[in-house]
């Protein structure tokens, strides 16, 4: 049998593989829709917002939508940004069919940036100390949390930050999502310690059902790591905030901490070299010059670098380098 067009030689039908694609349509991509945030550039794929390149997307789309005829075995595909390239054999010839890409951007917001650009929030998480002001390393790694927890939920609509309050004392950080500020205030509990209380105010009603907001209060220890409390007349350097483990600056013991008051704030130490030393007193010479006599301290010998404090017109000192003893 002959083409009925070009007059090769074929083993069936009317046309071979070459004229049928030139006379028929054998591969076709119906028009289609893109769909973009316009402030996150997030595309909707789906019922679902997706951080990818409209490439992808175009690619995906081609591959699960385009038409092919049943005579034509596809063997690759080239797709680039405005058209689409089979290549395949059809009636035994070996051919590449060029299909036009037709498609259209549609910019929305997307549900997310919605919410935030409209100051939705189901959430705060209220960041304060007991009896001080949180330090600004406090607020920062705090603040590192939350973006930490966001960009591990990419695909949560509601989780974003929609404002964040700093006051005298503390921090609020108002969040899209309940789970979200409640995953945050449990995390920044277990980087600092502290208390942690939840809190819920009825907000609206939506088809009849009661809509809250949550409140995530995050207490931090009044001690920090290095600062000195007194607990049953001894002194004791924290070593450890959030489970609570100081070492009694004398004994070297450690020591279970609980609410007790902060003594001497770890920045009103002040450094110092030991320079004489008995079983029960050392001297130490301060960075300001003065030489001061002190309890021995647990560790610390003639040349040992200290820390130094005065309380109640007595002086103490602290060896940092001292380990804790269970003893």
């Amino acid at each position: 049998m002959r083409c009925v067009v070009c007059g090769r030689e074929i083993e069936s039908g009317s046309l071979c593989g070459k004229c049928m694609v030139e006379k028929q349509e054998v591969a076709r991509i119906d028009e289609f829709e893109i769909t973009i945030c316009s402030r996150c550039n997030f595309i909707r794929v789906g019922n679902r917002w997706v951080e990818s390149s409209i490439e992808k997307v175009v690619e995906d789309f081609v591959l699960k939508n385009a038409w092919v005829s049943e005579e034509f075995d596809v063997s690759e595909v080239v797709i680039s940004k405005d058209y689409c390239v089979f290549k395949g054999e059809i009636a035994g010839d070996e051919v590449e069919v060029v299909v036009p890409l037709k498609y259209r951007i549609n910019k929305v917001l997307c549900e997310r940036c919605s919410r935030e650009a409209g100051g939705y929030y189901e959430s705060i998480v209220q960041i304060r100390a007991d009896g001080r002001e949180l330090s600004d390393e406090e607020i920062e790694k705090a603040l590192e949390i939350v973006d930490e927890v966001i960009s591990h939920a990419p695909e949560d609509q509601k989780a974003f930050v929609s404002k964040i309050e700093r006051k005298k004392e503390g921090v609020n950080v108002f969040f899209g999502s309940r789970n979200i500020g409640k995953k945050v205030s449990r995390m920044i509990l277990r980087k600092f310690g502290g208390s942690l209380k939840e809190s819920k105010k009825l907000h609206t009603r939506i088809d009849g059902r009661d809509v809250y907001r949550f409140t995530y209060s995050v207490r931090l220890p009044e001690y920090r790591e290095g600062d000195i409390v007194e607990k049953d007349g001894r002194f004791v350097v924290v070593r450890n905030s959030v489970v609570g483990k100081g070492s009694d600056i004398i004994t070297g013991k450690t020591v279970n901490l609980g609410d007790e008051g902060v003594a001497v704030r770890r920045e009103e130490l002040k450094g110092g070299v030991v320079v004489n030393a008995d079983s029960e007193a050392v001297e130490v010479v301060c960075e300001d010059g003065r030489v001061v006599t002190t309890p021995r301290p647990s560790g610390a010998d003639i040349g040992a670098e200290v820390k130094v404090f005065e309380k109640d017109g007595k002086f103490f000192s602290v060896y940092e380098g001292s380990q804790s003893s269970e003893k």
